[in-house]
């Protein structure tokens, strides 16, 4: 035991001697200049898009996206900046850690050997034995889609008077290409939410889908409705005109996208394809677009539905960082549908600064985020220029860049950047 002692001590002394200079040393000097760094270059970059700007190689609406890109990544890198200097600069703290380990450390030693000091209590693994391994069991792992469907449902059989819910269940099922499901799920939205243009309209989508992407009679019926009360919106117009196409009347297709096709001004992208729709349908018929002038902006147009899509168009797959996001059952009583979802990617070794933020809304949960060097916030700073990252997804009911107390997040993963597999994310905890 003697000797066992001698060792023991002798190890305890280099482990106490490495770790001193790491609890004593001063921080808060270096992690001021850091952050003093990151301001800078930050400025340097506002300095950068302000002139490409002025020069005209930027847009307004380019120059505005691009400089709340820059504001969200030196948001995140000042809270990690602030959350580190509270949780490291206090010496008093420091020195009586490393009294407590000095004290602590052997004592804990010599219980131990108490316990399992004998020679007939140790365990020592041959070239025969296995070593034992960690395991990694299902909770530590993100749960399948059919497995997130299903807590859901039964959560929802249980509290049937969720709204955000049922809406989140249909999306789902959309996604899953379980069209029957979604209907049901958005008819349940819809008796909770009756009258709602954003009901109506998901369940108008979902019952096109099930039909071929056809819009159904009764979808009509509740396109009109929709009209009726607000008659400025876009995606309602738009499926009406694919009615009207459906059914052989061009004139009533062309004027339904001729009122949308200005609605849809805050997304260039749907208003190209609405354009191509009421160009195929000029060609053909010979007539033409009374096209209005766009009105004031009042609100953004809403999302276009799966169906409202140009079948003629496929989505291109983006290159990057492949990401999925998706909400733990359990959180859906403290989230909205308007509640802001930040997914980023920041540097395993380096700069605290996002490599990549993606701006959405849980309202599109679950959803598919690509990650890519065109979301750099500076351009010595892109995802491809470090080997590993770490992926998370953070739910922010201020809307604010700088996390907060009480966001939902999920748990950092990390992978490589040029990772052709998914990361898959679960907001599934809540911010200290």
């Amino acid at each position: 035991m003697n000797t066992f002692l001698f060792i023991s001590g002798g190890m305890v002394i280099i482990a106490i001697l490495l770790l001193a200079p790491t609890l004593l040393r001063q921080r808060h000097q270096a992690r001021e200049e850091t952050r003093e760094y990151n301001i800078r270059i930050a400025r340097e970059r506002l300095a950068e898009l302000e002139k490409e700007n002025s020069k005209g190689e930027l847009s307004d609406e380019e120059f505005a996206q691009a400089k709340q890109d820059l504001e969200i990544a030196l948001a995140q890198d000042l809270s990690t900046a602030s959350a580190s200097v509270q949780h490291s600069d206090n010496k008093g703290t420091a020195r009586i850690t490393l009294a407590l380990i000095t004290v602590a450390l052997p004592l804990m030693v010599y219980a131990i050997y108490q316990q399992v000091g004998s020679p007939e209590h140790l365990h020592i693994a041959g070239p025969g034995q296995p070593q034992p391994v960690a395991s990694q069991g299902h909770d530590g792992q993100m749960p399948s889609i059919s497995e997130l469907v299903g807590e859901l449902e039964k959560r929802l059989q249980e509290k049937p008077d969720n709204p955000e819910g049922w809406f989140l269940l249909g999306r789902t099922y959309m996604k899953l290409e379980r069209y029957t499901d979604a209907v049901r799920a958005y008819e349940s939205l819809n008796e909770l939410m009756p009258g709602q243009p954003a009901a109506m309209i998901s369940l108008v989508d979902a019952l096109a889908m099930q039909a071929d992407g056809q819009v159904t009679e009764r979808g009509v019926q509740l396109l009109e409705q929709i009209l009726d009360i607000d008659p400025q919106e876009a995606t309602a117009l738009w499926l009406l005109g694919n009615a009207a196409a459906q059914q052989g009347d061009d004139r009533r297709a062309l004027d339904n996208w001729s009122r949308a096709l200005p609605l849809l001004a805050d997304d260039p992208g749907m208003q190209q394809q609405l354009r191509m729709q009421i160009g195929e349908i000029e060609a053909r018929s010979g007539l033409k677009a009374d096209i209005p002038a766009p009105p004031p902006p009042i609100m953004p147009a809403p999302e276009p539905t799966q169906s409202a899509q140009a079948p003629s168009q496929p989505a291109a797959v983006e290159e990057g960082l492949q990401v999925e996001v998706a909400l733990d059952a359990e959180m859906l009583d403290r989230v909205s549908s308007s509640d802001t979802v930040f997914v980023y990617a920041k540097a395993v070794s380096g700069p605290p600064m996002p490599l990549a933020v993606a701006r959405h809304r849980v309202a599109d949960l679950p959803l598919k985020v690509v990650l890519n060097d065109n979301m750099a916030m500076m351009p010595q700073m892109k995802l491809s220029s470090f080997d590993r990252v770490l992926v998370g997804a953070r739910i922010s009911k201020s809307g604010q860049a700088m996390p907060q107390s009480g966001d939902l997040q999920s748990a950092e993963i990390e992978t490589a950047s040029d990772s052709d597999a998914a990361v898959q994310l679960l907001i599934n905890s809540r911010r200290p």
